[in-house]
Formats: C-alpha cells, sequence, structure tokens
C-alpha cells in the first residue's frame, strides 16, 4: 500500500489513539450516516453502520478511499448512535483489491532514492509540523504524501481504540492496502468464494507501509513473513487457518451474517467497548505509533528505491490492453515467481534465462 496526497488539505480531528496529538471534537451533522464520501456508500440501521466500498470498477484503494475511511473513522467515533460498524464491497465479488499501483507509480516516478535515516527524520518532521498546527502547509508543500502517510496511520490507531466494534465482511479479493487496514479492524469474516487475501508488496520491491506488524500479531511473524514472500492470494479457509480472519461463511450469506453479529455487539455500551479493547491493544501494541512510524518509513524507502519504480512501471506496462482488473489476480505468476523483472538489479531488468 501507499500514501497518496489528493484530498488531504482538510486538518485532521485527532481525539482518539492514545498519545497523539488531540483537537477539538467535531461531530458531523447527521451523524456518520449522514457523511458524503465518493468512494463509501452509507446506510444506518440501528446501532449498525454499513459502509459499502464503492469503487468501480475493480475497487482499487486510492487516495480518495483513504481520504474517506479517515473522515468516516473519525464521525463514528464522535456518533454515539454506533454501536459497530460493517465495511464490505459494493460490487459483487469485490472488497478492496489492492492500492491503485498505476497512482503509486505516478506519484513516485523519477523520486530520489532516499536513505532510511533520512525517511525517519522526514516523518518525526511532518509530526511535529502538526503538533505546531501546520497541517494546511504541509498540505500544500512537497511534504504532502507523508502528511497523508501520518493522517492514515492515526486513522488505523483510531480503528483500535474506537468505541464501536469495526467488522470487515470480505466478499472478494483483499490484497496489498485493503489487507493492511483491514487487520486493524476487530474482526474480520470471509466468504466461502471470491475472497481472497494477499500481501504482493515484496513481488514490487516495496515493504507494507501500515499492517505489518499488526498482521504479524495476528498470525505470528512468521506466517506474516510468509505470506509476502509468496506474494500469493490465499483462499478463505487458508486465511481462517491462519488465523487472518474469524470466520469462513457461504457468499450468499455473509452480509446478513456479519450484520447480525454487529447487531448484538452494538448492544454492548461503547464505553465499556474502547476500554476492553484498549486493554487487549496496549498490551500487544504498546508502542503502536513508533512501529507505525517505523514501517512507513522503511516503505518510503523502498518506494523511492529505482528498482521498485521499475517493478512498478511494469506491472503498469502488464496491465495495458487488459479490462483494467489487477494482473495480480488475472496473471498472478511473474509476480509470485519473481520473474516479472529481475528485482535484484539495481534498477530493475529482465530476469536472468
Amino acid at each position: 500500500m501507499a500514501y497518496a496526497a489528493e484530498g488531504f488539505d482538510r486538518p485532521m480531528d485527532r481525539a482518539a489513539p492514545p498519545g497523539g496529538e488531540q483537537t477539538d471534537r467535531r461531530p458531523v451533522d447527521g451523524g456518520a450516516a449522514g457523511l458524503r464520501l465518493p468512494t463509501l456508500r452509507l446506510e444506518q440501521s440501528g446501532r449498525v453502520l454499513t459502509a459499502w466500498v464503492d469503487a468501480p470498477p475493480f475497487n482499487y484503494m486510492t487516495s480518495a478511499m483513504q481520504q474517506d475511511f479517515i473522515r468516516l473513522v473519525e464521525a463514528v467515533e464522535h456518533d454515539d448512535s454506533v454501536g459497530a460498524v460493517v465495511v464490505t464491497g459494493a460490487l459483487p465479488g469485490r472488497f478492496i483489491t489492492h492500492f491503485d499501483i498505476a497512482q503509486m507509480s505516478s506519484g513516485t516516478d523519477g523520486a530520489v532514492e532516499i536513505s532510511g535515516a533520512r525517511a525517519r527524520n522526514l516523518y518525526r518532521g511532518v509530526r511535529a509540523m502538526i503538533r505546531w498546527g501546520g497541517e494546511r502547509l504541509l498540505a500544500r508543500s512537497s511534504l504532502k504524501g507523508l502528511l497523508a502517510g501520518v493522517r492514515f496511520q492515526d486513522m488505523a490507531l483510531r480503528l483500535m481504540y474506537s468505541p464501536a466494534v469495526w467488522i470487515a465482511a470480505v466478499n472478494g479479493p483483499c490484497g496489498g492496502g485493503g489487507l493492511e487496514m483491514s487487520v486493524f479492524f476487530d474482526m474480520r469474516v470471509s466468504a466461502d468464494r471470491d475472497a481472497c487475501f494477499g500481501l504482493p508488496e515484496l513481488s514490487l520491491g516495496l515493504t507494507t507501509t501500515l499492517g505489518a506488524q499488526r498482521l504479524a500479531q495476528l498470525v505470528g511473524p512468521s506466517r506474516a513473513l510468509e505470506m509476502m514472500l509468496e506474494a500469493r492470494f490465499y483462499a478463505p479457509r487458508e486465511a481462517l487457518e491462519l488465523g487472518l480472519v474469524n470466520r469462513v461463511v457461504p457468499a450468499e450469506d455473509l452480509l446478513d451474517t456479519v450484520q447480525r453479529m454487529a447487531e448484538r455487539y452494538a448492544r454492548r455500551p461503547r464505553k465499556t467497548v474502547a476500554l476492553q479493547k484498549r486493554i487487549f491493544n496496549d498490551a500487544h501494541a504498546a508502542s503502536a505509533r513508533a512501529s507505525l512510524s517505523q514501517e512507513a518509513a522503511a516503505a518510503l524507502t523502498s518506494m523511492m528505491s529505482p528498482a521498485s519504480q521499475a517493478a512498478m512501471r511494469q506491472w503498469v506496462r502488464m496491465q495495458e490492453g487488459t479490462d483494467g482488473d489487477s494482473v495480480f489476480l488475472t496473471r498472478p505468476e511473474p509476480w509470485t515467481e519473481g520473474t516479472a523483472l529481475d528485482m535484484n538489479v539495481p534498477t530493475g531488468g529482465p530476469v536472468p534465462s
């Protein structure tokens, strides 16, 4: 997953994440369900809010979708009428495929390679400017992409400590950015068909930007690394065996099953739910903010490397002449086998025969 910068010129309300910079709480008029978001359709029934991911034709994650989820998580935090949130794909057989590689490539093409130390310093500088009220200035600067990253990190922390229960009803491919975000949800329920789970980042020479350490908490570091090295999409039953999803249900029953779960969970008191989630998450991720910053800095370093930029350009070339669906799904072998290009050549190149 990557952080893109468009749409991040609005100061972010930061009331929830422990240790985060705080500003005034700003409830949304009409509650969370009253939001109008370009890539999410919202519908509230009782205390359950359903968010339909609607970014046709393939539900790629984009900068616009990142911004929509940030706004949604903020709004739910302030809306006492919401006890649970169900996130599912509005398109048949699509959840969140992965981040839009074409958008990522266009945002980094020709960028100068930087060291890990410099990347960490850049993130520290961005956070310092945010603390001093410099968000609007950052949004107009060359650091706006890093600002987007910090905001998306903070959204992940808010999910961990949200007073609402967040459940992903995975009805299709859940890869890259979609998977990285969903591991911060409280639960993931998968359909028994169409759904699949994968982290193809390493096949592009990228590290994760958000979810690796959280994934390692769920499935263990060795299994998490194996998933990334494999760079393939896992079937629902495999994801269940790994501990990545809580349950697998018939596809035709997915939404009804998850919404019934959400109805029950939404009756629990929000403040107590938030306290219990804090107990779990503080124990497993006491330094969540620090680990997310470390992960983001590593991702920035990898994203700026010539080999990774060459890999992203190769992905875009392989998409040409297709219907636009991800070649990670339609033509995965060159990526899972590592033959799309030689990632051990500094600038990327053909794999030696």
